[in-house]
């Protein structure tokens, strides 16, 4: 008898078919797996570091109100590349790196408070991803995920990403450095060197007071020497390319020599105590810091002896070198922004620290530390928050001056033809009381600008970070009908005090006060022609 035909076999089942498994995710509700490379990318243990301390700097990126600092940024970065060299050989040689970065950044990109904060939010960003490369690197993949989220949750971290300064970019550049020494020593080699090398010359050339981590860089090389005290290879690398980076910043050291006492001279001495009290400083709220250093403290437990002494001497080190120097020295660096590059090393520790303990254990420490610098993460995003520093005492060295309530006032008010004259531009701290209501004028729904009718010599011309007042005041005047008077609140009822005495003489003869308003820190004067 003929054999039957076989019974076909079934058809596959769809469940293998990847577009119907997703179709079938999608009416169930259930999230489609990413992409084999994505996934790959996620698993990586810089990437939920990075995320979230991008995320942490673009929150509420525009509410704090530019201040003083800031402006002095943005006076410099507007300028073309030729007038920023030349005021950097007079002034602020210590940030000119900075400032020649940003104002190439502005131009392709302006220069709306957002914009203007972005790159020191990437750079913070940058570090985190750095944090957790080195705490795989020094402990495991896990202290390096935990420690760069801790960086992220640091107050500091977010204050000082969301400024237009350089710090951010300084504690990059000692992130960088350490990963890059690590990297070297695990297999030294000409190029990893070079890259040390190079890293070393970008935080000396961002600010030359971090370079008070090499202390701590010797430390490590010296430890991994111990093990093989007969090839001197490895201290020769890490000397030649530790000492290419900081003579390559020979020249900003020349100018700095001559500008420190200038820009540096209102520091005070830093008193014993000092060295306990700047910790809440440095990380920018004090139970923050307190909940930093003491998981740091328990990374000494995991039994990883090398990572916790580097990095423990990382964090401690440069605070106790810059306190020593300022106390013997003729010039005092002791103040916290200073030591920011010391919160990368803090946080590889801390991530160490908790890590070490069971898996929901660390779940539950990140939050508590996420609690501990609630509160200060607030702050760092409140309108009027950068004009606050945290120093050895909780003390606010600048009074907040609300520059954009000013201008609002200016705006809302505004006529054609109105002009502007901005007080406490003669003292030796310039408050750019003239340079921030312009500011922000230029972003409100008017687009207001008005001329300074005092503005003598700009600092551009000058080379300088400041303008002068007009020689003349009289003459400057074009018989404006109205003029409105900023300048910065210091409790006197007569506003006109606040300008230079030929300014007011002129102003009282020719105007009168229609009326004042008060912003936090600043009086707005509307003053009408007789």
């Amino acid at each position: 008898m003929a054999r039957t035909a076989p019974t076909p076999s079934p058809a596959p089942s769809t469940d293998l078919d990847p577009s119907r498994r997703a179709g079938r995710r999608a009416r169930h509700g259930l999230r489609a797996v990413p992409p084999r490379g994505l996934r790959a990318l996620l698993r990586q243990v810089w990437v939920l570091p990075t995320l979230a301390t991008l995320a942490a700097g673009l929150f509420r990126i525009s509410n704090p109100v530019m201040w003083h600092d800031e402006l002095a940024t943005l006076t410099v970065i507007r300028r073309p590349t030729v007038a920023i060299l030349a005021m950097l050989q007079n002034v602020d040689a210590v940030h000119g790196t900075y400032y020649l970065l940003l104002h190439y950044w502005i131009l392709a990109f302006g220069e709306s408070p957002a914009m203007l904060r972005l790159p020191t939010v990437l750079a913070m960003a940058a570090a985190a991803g750095c944090v957790a490369l080195t705490g795989r690197r020094l402990f495991d993949a896990r202290a390096g995920l935990v420690g760069g989220l801790v960086f992220a949750l640091i107050p500091s971290v977010t204050r000082y990403g969301q400024e237009v300064r350089s710090y951010a970019f300084v504690v990059l550049a000692a992130a960088a450095a350490l990963l890059l020494l690590l990297r070297a020593l695990e297999r030294p080699s000409l190029l990893r060197w070079f890259c040390y090398s190079l890293a070393v010359a970008a935080a000396a050339y961002l600010h030359l007071v971090s370079l008070t981590f090499l202390g701590a860089h010797a430390l490590g090389v010296a430890m991994c020497w111990w093990r093989d005290r007969r090839n001197w290879r490895l201290p020769a690398g890490f000397v030649l390319a530790a000492g290419l980076g900081v003579a390559s910043a020979y020249p900003l050291v020349k100018l700095g020599e001559v500008q420190v006492t200038r820009q540096l001279g209102w520091i005070a001495v830093p008193k014993a105590g000092d060295l306990i009290t700047i910790w809440g400083g440095v990380f920018c709220g004090t139970l923050a810091a307190g909940g930093v250093l003491l998981a740091g403290a328990l990374a000494w437990g995991t039994g990883r002896r090398f990572g916790a002494l580097l990095c423990s001497t990382a964090a401690v080190l440069p605070v106790v070198a810059i306190w020593v120097v300022s106390r013997v020295g003729e010039t005092s660096y002791f103040i916290p922004k200073y030591m920011f590059f010391v919160l990368p090393a803090c946080a590889v520790l801390a991530g160490a620290g908790i890590a070490a303990v069971r898996p929901r254990g660390v779940a539950a420490a990140l939050v508590a530390l996420g609690l501990l610098a609630s509160q200060d993460q607030i702050v760092m995003r409140e309108p009027l928050s950068h004009a606050h520093y945290l120093y050895p005492e909780p003390l606010t060295l600048f009074v907040p001056l609300d520059y954009r309530a000013a201008a609002k006032i200016i705006d809302a008010e505004y006529r054609p033809g109105d002009a502007a004259a901005y007080g406490q531009q003669r003292q030796a701290v310039w408050w750019g009381v003239d340079i921030g209501v312009a500011y922000y004028l230029n972003y409100l729904p008017h687009h207001v600008k008005v001329r300074d009718v005092f503005a003598g010599t700009s600092g551009k011309d000058r080379n300088d970070l400041w303008p002068t007042q007009c020689p003349d005041p009289a003459g400057c005047l074009h018989d404006e009908p109205r003029i409105w008077l900023v300048s910065k609140d210091d409790g006197d009822p007569n506003v006109l005090a606040s300008v230079y005495q030929p300014a007011q003489q002129v102003l009282e003869q020719r105007y009168t006060i229609s009326k004042v308003d008060k912003v936090s820190g600043l009086t707005v004067a509307l003053l009408v022609r007789k």
